[in-house]
């Protein structure tokens, strides 16, 4: 099995772009050619043979549908304009208003000031949404790995499974459900290899 270190480091880069770019992205190309092939499985041990073949259906599915099909899931699942069904914000479900930018991302960026950690954004924009969450935790296990628990444990963990579960819901978007299959068991092994307690926490959504 691939270490859980590495596993962040590779992984919650492959997520965090999928999840925060549109599909259209020429780094995201090559991350639906590697999702098209099961191949990517084999750094996976801690999937078992059903939830496998789960995830690679709904991948292909949704691959196999083309880029347009694909743009047009993302558009509607993290841009809109209509309501989003799995908001990829993580103060949405913290904030008892369930709005961006709420304390729970104030929280975040103290935790990211504190360490000297910034990310490169193109405009002002909640850092707590689940692509750059991920990517954050990349960075951070490969640089700063000794504030990786802190991150997952009071920033990540307590919302994200909420978040998963509304996405994986979204049946009418089967890449992206595949994602969010394959993300959940990920950060389910994320937790139970680094012996995470996350806070039992109130969930606005």
């Amino acid at each position: 099995m691939m270490p859980v270190h590495s596993s962040i480091s590779q992984f919650g880069r492959i997520l965090g772009s999928l999840f925060y770019c549109s599909p259209t992205q020429p780094q995201n190309q090559p991350l639906l050619a590697l999702f098209a092939d099961s191949q990517w499985q084999t750094a996976c041990d801690f999937l078992s043979p059903e939830l496998r073949s789960a995830i690679q259906a709904k991948l292909t599915q949704g691959i196999e549908q083309g880029t347009e099909s694909l743009e047009a899931d993302f558009q509607a699942l993290f841009i809109g304009p209509d309501a989003l069904p799995a908001p990829p914000w993580g103060s949405v479900y913290l904030d008892k208003e369930a709005v961006i930018f709420g304390s729970s991302l104030l929280e975040l960026r103290r935790f990211m000031r504190l360490h000297g950690i910034t990310l490169e954004l193109q405009q002002n924009e909640p850092e707590d949404h689940i692509g750059l969450m991920l990517m954050l935790a990349a960075w951070v296990a490969e640089n700063q790995p000794e504030r990786l628990n802190e991150l997952l444990q009071q920033h990540l963990l307590p919302w994200s499974g909420r978040f998963l579960e509304l996405l994986i819901a979204a049946q009418h978007h089967p890449f992206y459900s595949g994602l969010g299959l394959f993300a959940q068991a990920l950060l389910d092994y994320w937790r139970q290899a680094l012996r995470l307690t996350v806070p039992q926490v109130r969930l606005y959504r």
